[in-house]
């Protein structure tokens, strides 16, 4: 218990509050993927909190990333997103294209708003992965 006392506060003197809460997302994350016998091409999906950047967000806006998936084939992503856990304004095969990136700024999102947000991977024969695990924001 010590030594994850001592890591504690060494983080706390390291990294911010938002840093540290997605580091934990993403070994939460890596953990269930580990758990149930890896992930396929399925991206692990974070959502960065407006303090963890150097300026916040503007109103209206949600900042995504995630973990590439290192497949050969791999022609890019796509981002769904809904004001519903599980549905989505895109139908399935719809999502924004954002090509070969990591990362996505959305704008236009209206405020006092809490938005839920998936991404999938697609191939150079145009087959995509299940959605990734889900996130949201609440867009101010």
């Amino acid at each position: 218990m010590a030594a994850r006392s001592n890591l504690w506060q060494t983080a706390q003197k390291h990294f911010s509050r938002g840093q540290i809460a997605i580091a934990a997302m993403l070994a939460a994350i890596a953990m269930s993927l580990a758990a149930c016998g890896g992930g396929g091409s399925d991206p692990a999906l974070a959502v960065s909190p407006d303090e963890s950047l150097s300026q916040p967000a503007p109103p209206g806006t949600a900042i995504l990333a995630w973990d590439a998936v290192t497949h050969p084939d791999l022609s890019g992503y796509r981002v769904y997103y809904g004001t519903a856990s599980g549905q989505y304004l895109q139908a399935p095969g719809h999502g924004i294209s954002v090509g070969n990136v990591t990362t996505q700024t959305l704008t236009g999102l209206s405020s006092a708003t809490r938005y839920y947000f998936t991404v999938t991977s697609v191939d150079t024969s145009g087959n995509e992965s299940g959605f990734s695990n889900e996130v949201f924001k609440d867009i101010s």
